[in-house]
């Protein structure tokens, strides 16, 4: 029997702990979501904790959870954009294809997104959201450049 050996990048492995952690979270409502393991696959990607950056996620659902997802996301954005740190947050929905979405996050640093992760929102929100997804979001960071002199 073959059995093919497939090596996952770090990157790949914390988002898998990350929503992993989120799945068991769910299970149990009387666990605290620790606000580490939540940012990690985030954080590990910021080369400076202390500055600003961007976080992109392109989230794909289950055809058929678009209505439900903006629904229950409409009050979370609302909530996000007043918290202290948050930049900018907007979503934007693909035009073809009704069930792909691109999160656009802005933050001043790295507290302020672990900060974000178990505020109340976000914790009521992470058991209704996992089950919506078709696959894994794509995160990806940006940290401003500055080519000005």
């Amino acid at each position: 029997m073959h059995i093919l050996n497939v090596m996952l990048s770090r990157k790949l492995m914390l988002l898998l702990s990350f929503f992993i952690t989120i799945l068991t979270t769910m299970e149990t409502a009387a666990q605290e979501i620790n606000a580490d393991v939540l940012s990690d696959p985030i954080v590990s990607q910021v080369s400076d904790p202390n500055e600003p950056f961007s976080v992109l996620i392109d989230i794909t659902l289950i055809p058929g959870q678009e209505d439900e997802f903006e629904r229950l996301f409409g009050p979370v954005i609302t909530e996000v954009r007043k918290e202290p740190g948050n930049i900018e947050f907007q979503l934007s929905r693909h035009p073809e294809e009704p069930n792909v979405y691109f999160l656009y996050e802005r933050w001043k640093n790295v507290e302020v997104l672990k900060a974000h992760m178990v505020t109340p929102h976000m914790s009521q929100f992470w058991p209704k959201y996992f089950p919506m997804i078709a696959r894994i979001p794509n995160i990806r960071i940006f940290m401003k450049r500055d080519l000005q002199d």
